[in-house]
């Protein structure tokens, strides 16, 4: 069966929107009562602190200002640049210090991190908004919202993305734009978001391109490749003018390329680091959301029904993170918890994932309750308690989650345990109910049920 959105009606629609306010809300309170306000790492202070002083200053240089924040940290870690017109700057990409600026300009004063922990908060629940958008096109309003609030809250997406301002809350909201746009086929937004996503990391240009050629090719439309091209293209444009300000270089890579920062570490040919990226017990895709996973097979079951932009979405999704596995270490540094390299895979997968849900196998059924019910905690306690996150040179010999309630001893493990049934029933009874409803009245009996 070919997944195709049912036509819209007045009432779902209005329905929905209701839906995506309170989701957008509801998220943002959660987000903004868990961002990190003290704890900062070099990436984020470099973006914050350029962000604030744009708006301070009117300029991103740093040139002798004082950042009392920093200690005796090296410019190495603090990514700190020597510009090719003679400025002393952050090496970092456009999107992080842009999405800032208003927060910053606002509380005015002395630098904090919160205006952008805030922002980041902000943009990570549209995110969430754009993503529900997408899957009830498809799914069930329930469903839809489901799927979206385990991508929210039981992933580092809470723990990342909403905590501080990173590179990818950018991405993950441009991704996410795709997503939404694609999947009405507005392909001249489905270009806008392809661009916000490169203004966090250049090189989702990857993911951006296989969406719109992979489409494209599939439906003959080379118009519909030129639209996406053509919009993502202008925001290329505006991250060499923006670079020639702040680095003094027209070449896209800004602070990370040759005009600054000189020749990038290469892993092309490290395997150990490829495998890091999926399976290091405390950097891995599949170690902190095995949900992804134990989807696959229903993926591969689904896979020629399910749409061609998720598909494509997917692909992109990782061929983006062979990529960024080829280009950087896999371990992403300190001072998160989780993952943070992942989740531009992870974002381009939930699409297909969730739409594949409702052919998962009777091993999947039975875990994936218990699964996303511990991940959920397992993300509650990092977006909480800021300290939780290891060394990243033990990547490959531990974990954070199980070092934490080990360190808070049995009554966390029983706990954990405690959730993973309730996980388990809660995914019976939502089973269970549908098989005794095989449609919604309220929506059309056309959308799949997960």
């Amino acid at each position: 069966m070919s997944l195709t959105p049912p036509p819209a009606t007045a009432s779902c629609e209005t329905r929905a929107h209701r839906i995506t306010v309170a989701l957008l809300l509801v998220s943002f309170v959660i987000y903004a009562l868990t961002i990190s306000g003290g704890l900062w790492t070099t990436d984020v202070f470099g973006a914050n602190w350029t962000s604030w002083h744009i708006a301070s200053a009117g300029n991103p240089w740093i040139d002798g200002t004082p950042m009392p924040e920093v200690g005796q940290r090296s410019d190495h870690l603090l990514a700190i640049v020597q510009t090719a017109n003679g400025h002393t700057a952050f090496g970092r990409f456009p999107g992080v210090v842009v999405a800032s600026l208003p927060a910053y300009l606002i509380a005015s004063g002395s630098m904090s991190i919160v205006p952008g922990s805030l922002t980041a908060a902000l943009l990570t629940a549209c995110a969430l908004a754009l993503l529900f958008n997408a899957l009830r096109r498809y799914l069930r309003d329930t469903h839809a919202l489901l799927a979206t609030a385990i991508f929210g809250f039981a992933t580092p997406v809470w723990t990342v993305s909403a905590n501080l301002m990173w590179p990818h809350t950018i991405t993950v909201l441009g991704i996410a734009g795709m997503a939404w746009a694609s999947s009405r086929d507005r392909w001249w937004l489905t270009g806008v978001f392809g661009g916000i996503a490169l203004l966090g990391r250049l090189h989702v240009a990857l993911v951006v391109a296989t969406l719109g050629v992979g489409v494209g090719i599939r439906r003959r439309d080379l118009h519909l490749v030129a639209r996406m091209a053509t919009t993502s293209g202008l925001f290329l444009v505006m991250t060499c003018v923006w670079n020639r300000w702040v680095y003094g270089s027209w070449n896209p890579l800004g602070g990370y390329g040759s005009g600054a920062t000189g020749a990038v570490e290469s892993y092309w040919s490290s395997i150990p680091n490829y495998l890091g990226m999926w399976i290091a017990p405390d950097r891995g895709i599949l170690v902190w959301t095995p949900a992804v996973g134990l989807l696959i097979p229903a993926l591969a079951r689904s896979w020629r029904d399910l749409p061609d932009w998720s598909r494509s979405l997917l692909i992109g999704g990782v061929a983006y993170t062979v990529l960024q596995s080829a280009l950087i270490g896999f371990s992403g540094g300190d001072g998160f918890y989780g993952y943070r390299y992942g989740l531009e895979f992870l974002a381009c997968a939930t699409p297909a994932l969730a739409l594949s849900a409702s052919r998962m196998g009777r091993v999947a059924r039975v875990l994936i309750g218990p699964v996303v019910a511990v991940q959920t905690f397992a993300f509650l306690l990092g977006a909480w308690y800021e300290n939780l996150f290891l060394d990243q040179n033990r990547a490959w010999h531990a974990n954070t989650f199980v070092d934490t309630l080990d360190r808070i001893g049995a009554a966390a493990w029983v706990v954990t345990a405690v959730l993973a049934a309730l996980g388990l029933l809660v995914a019976r009874r939502i089973a269970a109910g549908q098989r005794s409803t095989t449609t919604d009245p309220a929506q059309p009996a056309e959308r799949i049920s997960v």
